[in-house]
C-alpha cells in the first residue's frame, strides 16, 4: 500500500509531528495489528516506513527520553537513571532536565528559527524557553508548579493536563478505568495544543502504555483473569484516538510514531544488594555493630514503614497526601538499606537502580573507599564472573547475558557519573531491585514486585519490565512507503528530524539520519552539520525544593520506575 501523502506536492521543508507511545514493543503491536485490533496503526505501517528502534542502556524512561531529546548517548547528557550518584558522596539525587547536559532538539530547532510545541515529554521539567511552547511531563513536581513555557499557557491547559495516573490504593479494575480516562485527557490536550498556533515541529507523549504494561503483563497469560486484556484495551483506546489524528493529518506533515523502549515480562526479581552481601562484596552493620542511635533510628524507620503501609491502604486520599507532604514520613522510609546501615569500610560494591547497576567503592574516589586503584580490574573480573554464573533456580537458565563496564557503552565527558558496571539480563526478563528490609541472609530471588513502596498501591503487582527494542513508524510527507528501518536507534530520530526541517545537525549528536525512511527527494539532500563542534550546553538549570523532589520520587516509585 502506497502512502498517497508522500507523493503530494508540498513545501520543500515539511512540518514534523512526533507522537510518543512510551514503552510500546513490536512484540505486542504486530500480532494485534495482524488480528485487526489496531486499524490506525495498521494503516500507518502499511503506508509508512517502520521497524524496531533500539533504546539506550539502561533502557529506562529517564535515560531513553534524555537520549532522544539530545540525540546523544548518556555519557554526554549525563542521565543514567532517574537518580544519579553525587560525586564525592554515596548520596543520590533525582535527575531531571536541569541536570541534563546537551541542547535539546527543540532548542536546536528554536535557535534555527523553527516554531515548536512540546507536550508531556519526560525529562522536560523545568520547562526551558523555546520558540513556541512547552508543557513538561513525568518529572513535573505537580500541577501547582511552573510547568509551562510560557507561564501564560498554564491556565489554558491546567484543567486537562495531568502528570500520571496514580497507582496508590487502587484495585486493578479502578486503575484500568482511570487509565482509559487518562488516555482521553491526553488526546484532548493534544487536540488543544497541536493547532494552537502554526508550528514547524510538534511533539506529544502518551505515558499510560508503559504504566499499564508494568502492572498487567502477566494477566495476558490467563484469559480467565479479570482484565486479562487490560493492555490491549489501552492500545485499542489509543488507536481509536489516532484514527482522528491521521484522518486530519495535513498534507505537509511528516508523522513519526515511536516508543522510547519496549516491554516484556518479569520472570524473577533479583535482590542485588543481598547477592553482593552474601558473596562478601557488601557488608551491612547488624546487631551489636549498630550504635544505640542507629538501632533507635532503624526501629523508628520500621515503625514508620508499618504506619505508612496502613495509611496508604486504608486512609482517605486527602489524609495520605497530608502525611506524605507534611510529616516527611514517606521520605523517612525511602530506603531500608540506609546508608548508615552499610559498613563502607568493608564494602567493595553496592547496587543502584532497577535494571541492574553496580558501583564500586574505590579509594581516592569514594568517601570511604576500600578498593585500591590497582585492584579495580580484579574486583570487576570477580564480580563479572560470579554474575555470569548466576542461574534461575527454577529452570537452571543462566540469567546474565553480559556485564558491561561503563566505558564499553558510553562516550563523553560525563561517563564518570555512570554506574561502574551495568548488567544485561538474559532476554531482558529479570528485574534487579533493592533489598528493602536490610537483611543480608534472605532469599536472593523473588517472584513479585509491588508497585510503590511499603503498601502503596498494595493490590497491584509489577509483572512487566522494559526491554531494549521499541518501535518506530514514519508516515506522511517525505516518507518512503514500506521502507524498512535498518538498525535504527533512538538517538537517530533527532538528526533525522533536523534533516527534514533543513536544520544543520550538531556534531555532538551521536545518531545518524535514517535516510532509508525518506523519499529519494529527501534521502538525496546532503546531510548538513554545524561547521564547528559546539560546546555541549548545560540544561536549563533549576534546583527542586525538598518537597518537590519527594513528590516526584513518590510518583516514580508508585509507577515502578525507581526502587
Amino acid at each position: 500500500m502506497q502512502n498517497p501523502r508522500s507523493l503530494q506536492s508540498s513545501p520543500a521543508r515539511p512540518r514534523v509531528w512526533v507522537l510518543g507511545l512510551d514503552g510500546v514493543p513490536w512484540t505486542l503491536l504486530q500480532p494485534w495489528i495482524d488480528q485487526g485490533h489496531l486499524p490506525a496503526l495498521a494503516g500507518l505501517q502499511a503506508g509508512g516506513a517502520w521497524g524496531e528502534l533500539q533504546s539506550t542502556l539502561q533502557f529506562l524512561t529517564a535515560v531513553a527520553w534524555s537520549s532522544f531529546i539530545t540525540g546523544m548517548n548518556p555519557g554526554k547528557h549525563g542521565v543514567f537513571d532517574f537518580a544519579r550518584r553525587i560525586p564525592g558522596s554515596y548520596d543520590q539525587e533525582l535527575t531531571n532536565a536541569s541536570l541534563r547536559s546537551g541542547r535539546s532538539l527543540w532548542r536546536v530547532l528554536s535557535d534555527a528559527g523553527r516554531r515548536v510545541g512540546v507536550v508531556n515529554v519526560p525529562m522536560t521539567f523545568p520547562p526551558e524557553a523555546v520558540n513556541g511552547f512547552l508543557i513538561s511531563g513525568l518529572d513535573t513536581p505537580g500541577l501547582d508548579s511552573a510547568y509551562t513555557y510560557p507561564a501564560s499557557l498554564k491556565p489554558e491547559v491546567n484543567d486537562v493536563h495531568f502528570i500520571a495516573v496514580s497507582t496508590i490504593g487502587k484495585s486493578h479494575q479502578d486503575y484500568l478505568a482511570e487509565t482509559l480516562i487518562g488516555v482521553d485527557k491526553r488526546f484532548e490536550l493534544l487536540h488543544r495544543t497541536i493547532e494552537r498556533e502554526p508550528l514547524d515541529f510538534y511533539m506529544w507523549v502518551e505515558m499510560e502504555t508503559d504504566a499499564i504494561q508494568h502492572c498487567s503483563w502477566r494477566l495476558m497469560d490467563d484469559p480467565d483473569q479479570p482484565n486479562h486484556d487490560a493492555i490491549l484495551q489501552v492500545y485499542k483506546h489509543i488507536d481509536f484516538h489516532l484514527q482522528k489524528v491521521i484522518a486530519n493529518l495535513p498534507q505537509d506533515v511528516t508523522l513519526v510514531v515511536m516508543s522510547d523502549h519496549g516491554a516484556g515480562p518479569i520472570v524473577k526479581t533479583v535482590y542485588l544488594d543481598r547477592w553482593l552481601a552474601q558473596r562478601g562484596w557488601l557488608h551491612l552493620r547488624q546487631g551489636e555493630e549498630l550504635s544505640l542511635a542507629d538501632r533507635g533510628r532503624h526501629a523508628a524507620r520500621i515503625g514508620v514503614k508499618k504506619s505508612m503501609h496502613l495509611a496508604q491502604r486504608f486512609l482517605p486520599v486527602g489524609v495520605k497526601g497530608y502525611l506524605k507532604r507534611y510529616t516527611g514520613a514517606h521520605a523517612a522510609v525511602e530506603s531500608f538499606i540506609d546508608k548508615a546501615d552499610i559498613d563502607w569500610s568493608r564494602t567493595k560494591a553496592y547496587s543502584t537502580g532497577n535494571l541492574g547497576n553496580i558501583n564500586l567503592n574505590i579509594i581516592g574516589r569514594d568517601p570511604e573507599g576500600v578498593i585500591r586503584p590497582d585492584e579495580v580490574e580484579s574486583v570487576i573480573a570477580e564480580i563479572t564472573a560470579a554474575l555470569l554464573e548466576l542461574r534461575n533456580p527454577d529452570t537452571g537458565e543462566l540469567m546474565v547475558a553480559e556485564v558491561l563496564r561503563r566505558e564499553q557503552i558510553y562516550t563523553g565527558d560525563l561517563v564518570d557519573l555512570a554506574p561502574d558496571l551495568l548488567i544485561r539480563w538474559t532476554d531482558d526478563k529479570y528485574l534487579a531491585t533493592k533489598d528493602y528490609e536490610g537483611k543480608p541472609n534472605g532469599p536472593i530471588f523473588g517472584t513479585k514486585q509491588k508497585f510503590g513502596r511499603h503498601g502503596a498501591a498494595y493490590a497491584l503487582d509489577q509483572t512487566g519490565t522494559h526491554i531494549m527494542e521499541g518501535f518506530c513508524i514514519f508516515y506522511g510527507y517525505g516518507v518512503e512507503p514500506q521502507a524498512c528501518l535498518q538498525d535504527a536507534r533512538l538517538i537517530d530520530l533527532a538528526p533525522t528530524i533536523l534533516h527534514l526541517q533543513d536544520v544543520p545537525i550538531p556534531r555532538s549528536m551521536d545518531g545518524r539520519v535514517l535516510l532509508e525512511a525518506l523519499t529519494p527527494e529527501f534521502a538525496r539532500k546532503p546531510v548538513r552539520y554545524e561547521d564547528q563542534l559546539l560546546d555541549i550546553d548545560d540544561g536549563p538549570g533549576m534546583e527542586l525544593s525538598d518537597e518537590e523532589e519527594e513528590e516526584i520520587r513518590a510518583r516514580l516509585q508508585g509507577l515502578g520506575y525507581v526502587a
